[in-house]
């Protein structure tokens, strides 16, 4: 169970408030966060092991960002997403698919300029998706690769023309899902996160701030 240390610290990384190669020592973090050493170290280990920090020596630090981990990161999770829209199209319950579609319709009435809002909501859609499939350790795959893309806070989906793509693919996907189409739905979902990492590179050839 997480821990509320782990949980603010874990926060506090994805949100950048620790710039990439940040020393985090544990007499920073308790002052920090008003806690003892223990809960603190606990936290940095934790986060160690989900591949947010990483150790240097006796130091640990915050990971550094760079165009060979997003691609390793978007890689794996092709494979992952294809695996989880396949099983998701003969396991999810009605329920499931009730809650899929009313959060597509939530998502044509966002505003596109809003990168922030039509991330979460984005995010929001993937992990129900995941628990679509009903398979804990899938969902826990994929959580753990979701937190190395909130790392990197420029979105794909405010690039011109991103956010009606994406609307369509979720779209083909949900009436394979009804379908019981696993393999179009693998298919679907494998095609949505290839394209989501040309434009990501794409990006960041533009410009390697948005890494």
């Amino acid at each position: 169970m997480a821990t509320p240390i782990h949980q603010r610290l874990r926060e506090d990384v994805l949100a950048s408030v620790f710039a990439p190669d940040e020393p985090l020592t544990e007499a920073k973090l308790t002052e920090r966060y008003g806690a003892s050493r223990t809960p603190v170290r606990e936290a940095l280990q934790r986060l160690e092991q989900d591949g947010l920090l990483e150790r240097r020596g006796k130091a640990v630090v915050v990971r550094t960002h760079s165009a060979e981990e997003i691609i390793d990161i978007y890689e794996s999770r092709i494979i992952l997403e294809q695996a989880a829209a396949s099983k998701a199209a003969t396991k999810a319950t009605s329920l499931d698919k009730r809650s899929l579609n009313a959060l597509l319709l939530k998502m044509r009435d966002l505003d596109v300029e809003d990168g922030r809002i039509l991330a979460d909501t984005n995010r929001t859609f993937h992990t129900q998706l995941w628990h679509a499939t009903h398979s804990p350790s899938l969902i826990s795959l994929l959580e753990r690769l979701d937190q190395q893309v909130r790392r990197y806070s420029f979105t794909t989906l405010t690039y011109p023309g991103r956010w009606p793509t994406v609307l369509a693919a979720y779209t083909e996907l949900l009436a394979a899902i009804e379908e019981g189409d696993a393999e179009r739905a693998g298919n679907v979902a494998a095609r949505h996160m290839t394209e989501a990492l040309a434009i990501r590179l794409k990006m960041y050839a533009e410009d390697p701030r948005t890494l």
